[in-house]
């Protein structure tokens, strides 16, 4: 499993109404995706700095998916330029199914 990080700051701070619409265009390309558990949208209207959380199946998938295409992607939807990290998930609560998943 991989959990993936991605930080960004508009380049200008844009209301919670307008980033919430971007963000609406976006699920389509995430619902159903091979390989991804799950994706959290997150902003800060104060600051114009975004996050958004990746829950990969696995490193690999992680790792094909943040191409040179996906930022170029994102920075042409967002004028940001964004960072990431990929870690190597090694265990996972998921209250909402009351699961635990565990990597080795």
């Amino acid at each position: 499993m991989a959990t993936v990080l991605v930080k960004y700051t508009l380049p200008q701070t844009l209301p919670r109404t307008e980033v919430m619409k971007l963000f609406e265009k976006s699920i389509e390309i995430f619902a159903g995706m091979e390989g991804l558990h799950s994706k959290q949208f997150c902003y800060d209207e104060k600051t114009g700095k975004g996050l958004s959380v990746y829950h990969w199946n696995s490193l690999e998938q992680a790792e094909a998916f943040f191409s040179p295409i996906f930022l170029k992607n994102f920075e042409a939807k967002f004028d940001a330029v964004p960072s990431y990290e990929i870690f190597d998930t090694l265990l996972l609560v998921d209250n909402r199914v009351g699961d635990t998943l565990t990597h080795n």
